[in-house]
């Protein structure tokens, strides 16, 4: 995955794509994977930048600021999101507007919403769990990915769980340990299961014609 047309993506490569590409949009600040998809027709220079470092990897390389609408805490995690899914199971992601009802489209397929908690404590501190708000009964994604931050602002715990498994619900909490949701921690696999499922359908109109020729 690092070669496009023959040429390999190398450190040198993946900067001068990045500053040519703020210089034919016109913008100063670190362009977004879906500006950068849409520029080029195909995801070969996010790919490199997922899996030489990251996003904010780069923005902080190149001294290039994020976009201003980018910099939220739930914007950050969804970058770590992106780049969590391509290391695991190589499947590139894009990040919606604030207009859509969920945060990562993956391989313009799966629908994933992006949730991040710190730690809560009660029981006089007995207890450290982490504490979620879905927002709506009716999930509008295919599967959640949930962060625990841990006080160090460092990734404790990533638990993926399906929307259909929280359907109903509009808050969820775990344990920092033992918590009875660990069974999805780290259930990359799900995202490739959904994605395998969701890739048959993807352009129905080629299947109908298909099946009647």
């Amino acid at each position: 995955m690092g070669y496009t047309h023959g040429l390999r993506w190398d450190d040198e490569r993946i900067e001068k794509e990045i500053r040519e590409t703020m210089n034919v949009l016109n913008i100063d600040y670190f362009p977004t994977h879906s500006e950068m998809i849409k520029l080029y027709g195909n995801r070969s220079l996010t790919c490199a930048i997922s899996k030489h470092g990251g996003t904010e990897y780069w923005s902080n390389k190149l001294d290039i600021p994020l976009k201003k609408s980018e910099t939220s805490y739930g914007d950050k995690y969804e970058k770590y999101a992106i780049n969590d899914i391509y290391n695991h199971i190589g499947l590139e992601s894009i990040q919606t507007n604030t207009r859509h009802a969920y945060d990562l489209l993956v391989e313009d397929c799966v629908k994933i919403d992006v949730k991040a908690s710190s730690i809560n404590e009660r029981n006089n501190g007995d207890t450290k769990y982490y504490s979620f708000n879905l927002e709506k009964k009716e999930p509008t994604c295919d599967l959640f990915l949930f962060y625990g931050i841990d006080s160090n602002n460092l990734i404790q715990k990533t638990i993926i769980i399906p929307s259909v498994t929280l359907a109903g619900q509009t808050q969820i909490g775990f344990t920092v340990h033992d918590s009875i949701w660990d069974w999805y921690l780290d259930k990359w696999e799900l995202i490739a299961e959904y994605y395998k499922f969701m890739k048959q359908y993807k352009e129905p109109q080629k299947l109908i014609k298909k099946r009647f020729i």
